[in-house]
């Protein structure tokens, strides 16, 4: 089960008023991409119906943090007006950035390489990191969704669709980020946008003259150019959330 990042509105995503970039692609090129869904249910509901819904549930969130917030957030919901951002990293590469952090926290290397479909929970850096850690962090602790406020907070909530997890602002993942960045990096902000393309995944394939010829199937990958891969793309969702207004998603 692969992994999109979205941070659009909840009524755009609920309506399925959107793709994914592996959909745009193949939009580009010529094929038809289906997506299919856990359990193969889809939304019935009408993006009238969603948006009531998901606009009682904002303001709610809004309302129980309010005595917290320095001004009222920045938080659109409608159909198509606001844009979306979207992208794949997949969890090989997001997994990658945790077991960074974990290494970078516990003072140990990180390890040259990681085996495809690795589980980042079951690896040993990860388990002692989680089981000395402190602090909370909604890379770690969340539950893969952010919502547009810029105050550092992970609450437990509902969500729209009644399940309970917990809940973290796109304030907290940028700070988050910001502090990744420290532990190495020290990147600038030109050069995280860019590892969206110049880091992550070796080629499996190429496609040209509308043929897709196979490389080399691979199993295992660069720890470090899968992590700069999934922080660049959370760094631009992160942004997108608090400039756009609109929450950050896990979509798998």
């Amino acid at each position: 089960m692969g992994l999109d990042i979205y941070a659009g509105t909840l009524t755009r995503y609920y309506s399925r008023n959107w793709l994914t970039s592996v959909q745009q692609w193949g939009i580009d090129n010529g094929f038809e991409v289906n997506i299919v869904r856990p359990n193969g249910q889809e939304n019935t509901a009408s993006p009238e119906e969603i948006y009531e819904g998901v606009t009682g549930w904002r303001d709610n969130i809004i309302k129980g943090l309010g005595a917290e917030l320095s001004a009222p957030p920045l938080w659109n919901e409608d159909y198509n007006i606001t844009p979306y951002y979207t992208d794949k990293p997949d969890w090989d590469a997001v997994d990658a950035l945790m077991l960074f952090v974990a290494a970078k926290r516990l003072g140990k290397e990180v390890p040259p390489t990681v085996e495809k479909n690795f589980d980042v929970w079951e690896h040993p850096i990860c388990k002692e990191y989680m089981s000395n850690k402190t602090e909370q962090t909604s890379l770690f602790d969340g539950g893969g969704w952010w919502v547009p406020i810029k105050e550092p907070f992970l609450f437990n909530y509902v969500l729209p669709t009644g399940h309970e997890s917990p809940i973290a602002t796109a304030g907290l993942l940028k700070l988050e980020l910001e502090y990744i960045n420290s532990l190495e990096w020290n990147a600038d902000r030109e050069t995280i946008i860019g590892w969206r393309d110049s880091e992550g995944y070796p080629t499996d394939a190429t496609y040209r003259g509308g043929k897709i010829d196979h490389i080399a199937k691979h199993e295992e990958f660069d720890t470090v150019s899968l992590a700069k891969f999934a922080f660049s793309i959370l760094w631009q969702a992160a942004e997108f959330s608090l400039e756009h207004g609109t929450v950050i998603i896990y979509d798998f």
